[in-house]
């Protein structure tokens, strides 16, 4: 992950995994555009990530392995919370390291989602409760 990237996405995490969220109830989203000029997005919140769109039929977690995003991730706990083929995939992470989520989500918009090395992540976050 080129360094800015990791950067922006840390950043853009902060408070997601820090005091101002006491109520988990924030929500941040990475926007980017993909090597094919699509838009492409992630979603994290404390305990979860959404892609958005989730261009397969796969089901997520498998596509993440055989697309290699896991690859660096072998320790990393998922979850399999939601999907629909073609539409939105959501992966929980709670217990996983902040950095290990930004690092996830990097890999997902890289290999997962069609964005070229470097892609420009845009974040914005808000609160759902």
């Amino acid at each position: 992950m080129p360094q800015r990237q990791l950067e922006v996405i840390t950043a853009a995490l902060a408070d997601i995994y820090g005091a101002p969220n006491e109520s988990g109830m924030l929500c941040c989203t990475l926007e980017a555009v993909n090597a094919g000029g699509s838009d492409v997005s992630i979603q994290v919140m404390a305990d979860s990530i959404s892609i958005s769109p989730y261009p397969y039929a796969e089901e997520p977690l498998t596509r993440l392995e055989l697309n290699g995003a896991l690859e660096t991730l072998e320790d990393m706990d998922l979850e399999l919370v939601d999907w629909d083929a073609n539409a939105f995939a959501t992966v929980g992470t709670a217990g996983n390291e902040p950095a290990d989520v930004a690092r996830l989500v990097d890999e997902t918009f890289t290999k997962v989602l069609g964005c070229d090395a470097s892609y420009a992540p845009r974040a914005s976050t808000e609160d759902l409760g």
